[in-house]
């Protein structure tokens, strides 16, 4: 009777879990996903609570991983063009304006494809590939890539039993604060989909209590006021404006709503109470909603093999010339 066998296969995917492990930060935890349907792990985000970092506690933020792994990966450099928003229309390019991006290949099953398109665009599956030559990894965002660059590039893409997912190497997994800034994006997607929906309500309501939605609800100025007070809470509870440096108008619309709240509790005279909630409604939460708006173009986007993504993913490289 033979002993137990090991297939190379098996070899290359303890190689590929072993490097994404010492890839990611001690306190992320790689949670295993069983038997293979298209996602083999989740990764939950931790932070250290303590100086001395003995202690980490865990953001409530996580995103799912395909992991791939080769050792004769091809590398190779992709032409992208300069296009219009496929998410309005088909894909247009300008021909005469263009950049390379380098990249690598990987042949990737439509059943995967098919899979994590019909898991929506929530939670964010990543195509982590590991080069077991180098221990290099590569991440690319599937849900992502379907919606950017796979549909608009090839709408029959369904009829295909496989097809090659091009993954920016710039998007190298490695352990250290600014190269996993585009990881910690991808943790943080579900609660700002949560957000972007409380916002939509909050606007709604209160252009109902100006009369201007086709259900109107006018209500006493000191309902109003109160209800407006207990929108900026509820908005400043959402987990989702720490942890954006990267991303400005995060910034300015926590900025914005802090100031409100204090605004707020100096207390709103009767006099100027109908334009403090036009102020609220055309200003605040109208930059609070268009937050999914600029999602939807542009951080969806990012870290993509698009022309976009190149100008807009990546801080700008430091100028070496000492001359």
């Amino acid at each position: 009777m033979p002993r137990k066998q090991r297939s190379l296969n098996q070899v290359k995917e303890d190689i590929s879990i072993r490097v994404l492990r010492e890839k990611l930060p001690l306190e992320w935890v790689v949670h295993s996903y069983g038997a293979d349907y298209g996602i083999d792990c989740v990764i939950e985000l931790f932070d250290f609570i303590d100086e001395e970092k003995k202690t980490a506690e865990t953001l409530g933020e996580n995103f799912f991983v395909q992991l791939k792994s080769s050792d004769c990966i091809e590398y190779a450099t992709r032409k992208v063009y300069s296009r219009g928003n496929v998410a309005k229309g088909k894909l247009n390019e300008d021909k005469e304006d263009y950049t390379e991006i380098e990249v690598a290949k990987f042949q990737l099953d439509m059943s995967d494809i098919l899979t994590i398109q019909s898991m929506g665009i929530a939670i964010p599956v990543l195509l982590i590939l590991v080069d077991t030559n180098s221990e290099r990894a590569f991440f690319v965002c599937l849900n992502d890539y379907i919606d950017k660059v796979l549909i608009p590039e090839d709408p029959d893409y369904a009829s295909k039993g496989t097809k090659t997912i091009f993954i920016p190497m710039a998007n190298e997994i490695m352990n250290h604060e600014d190269a996993l800034v585009s990881l910690r994006v991808y943790g943080k997607r579900s609660k700002m989909y949560g957000a972007f929906s409380l916002f939509n309500y909050q606007l709604k309501e209160i252009l109902r209590m100006q009369g201007k939605a086709a259900m109107p609800n006018i209500i006493p100025l000191e309902y109003a006021i109160n209800m407006l007070k207990n929108f900026v809470d509820i908005a400043l509870r959402q987990d989702i404006w720490s942890g954006h440096e990267f991303w400005k108008p995060m910034e300015w619309s926590h900025t914005e709503l802090i100031a409100l709240k204090e605004k707020l509790h100096r207390g709103i005279k009767e006099e100027d109470s109908e334009k403090f909630i036009t102020y609220c409604s055309d200003y605040i939460w109208h930059r609070l909603t268009n937050l999914s708006n600029m999602y939807e173009e542009l951080v969806r986007e990012w870290f993509l093999p698009t022309y976009l993504a190149k100008l807009t993913s990546y801080p700008p490289k430091a100028d070496t010339d000492t001359a």
